[in-house]
């Protein structure tokens, strides 16, 4: 793990937070993992005070996406903490998210907000009955994927328009990120096998059109989140024996290089660049 960017990004997360400017879900995820791992005062101090606004801000947020990267992060907080007002706030966004089920607009809101309601189930199933959270959730994810998916092609940008734009690396990556949710809950081998071949397809074409220097960051460093999810699949000798996988496929590599990219451009994102210290210590985790 590259030490030094991850201390440089705790530093500007802290900062961020030092001067009250606004924060992402990532950095907070970020401080959160941080905290975790090393256990240090300051981090904790300033992630406490974080967490505490973002229950209050959260509840007014209206888009989909967003809420359901708070929700990702108050489900991994509540994992660790006795804080009850974490468990309720997942509880309320949960609820928000399915309630725009199924959903209509575009593709990643709303394989977002699965991804984030099967987390959640899996994380905290004394709060959500997984019994009952699960098969939405996979309804769902199977509904959008058929109305997006086209074989061999990818998918499209949206639901409103599966035939119009074509789907971003983003809308790509998210979607296998939900798939590969999925597979850890379920078990069913067709939904790894077309996070992969997705991953493979966003690959290939690396669909970022009209993003910002800092979209196309993100996106990259999901991707890379999402290929070293792949890469500890492909470490367990039992599921390459029972799954189609891509025979010269080298997801951990991929992801190296992915983010050896992105070093070079980090420190031009500030506390944005979050994203890129998650996916570091997601790579560190891999044997």
């Amino acid at each position: 793990m590259d030490e030094a960017a991850i201390d440089w990004l705790i530093g500007q997360v802290l900062e961020s937070l030092a001067r009250q400017q606004p924060i992402t879900p990532a950095a907070l995820t970020f401080l959160l993992r941080r905290y975790a791992a090393t256990g240090a005062e300051a981090v904790g101090e300033a992630l406490g005070s974080a967490l505490a606004a973002a229950l209050e801000g959260a509840a007014a947020v209206e888009e989909s996406r967003e809420q359901a990267e708070w929700l990702s992060l108050f489900v991994e907080a509540a994992a660790i903490s006795e804080d009850d007002r974490l468990r309720d706030r997942a509880a309320a966004l949960v609820s928000r998210l399915r309630s725009d089920w199924p959903a209509r607009g575009e593709l990643e809101p709303a394989v977002r907000s699965v991804d984030a309601c099967l987390s959640a189930a899996s994380t905290l199933p004394d709060l959500f009955n997984p019994r009952e959270l699960v098969p939405a959730a996979i309804d769902e994810l199977e509904h959008v994927v058929r109305v997006v998916y086209q074989p061999g092609g990818g998918l499209a940008h949206a639901l409103r328009a599966p035939q119009g734009a074509r789907g971003t690396l983003i809308d790509h990556v998210a979607t296998a990120s939900a798939l590969l949710t999925a597979y850890a809950i379920t078990g069913r081998l067709p939904y790894s096998m077309l996070a992969e071949e997705l991953m493979q397809f966003a690959q290939r074409t690396n669909a970022e059109p009209g993003a910002s220097n800092l979209e196309r960051f993100v996106a990259r460093s999901e991707a890379a989140r999402v290929l070293c999810r792949l890469a500890k699949l492909h470490e367990d000798a039992d599921y390459r024996q029972v799954a189609v996988i891509a025979v010269s496929s080298d997801y951990a590599n991929d992801a190296k290089r992915t983010l050896a990219e992105l070093a070079c451009t980090y420190l031009d994102h500030g506390a944005d660049a979050a994203i890129f210290g998650i996916a570091l210590g997601e790579l560190g985790d891999l044997r």
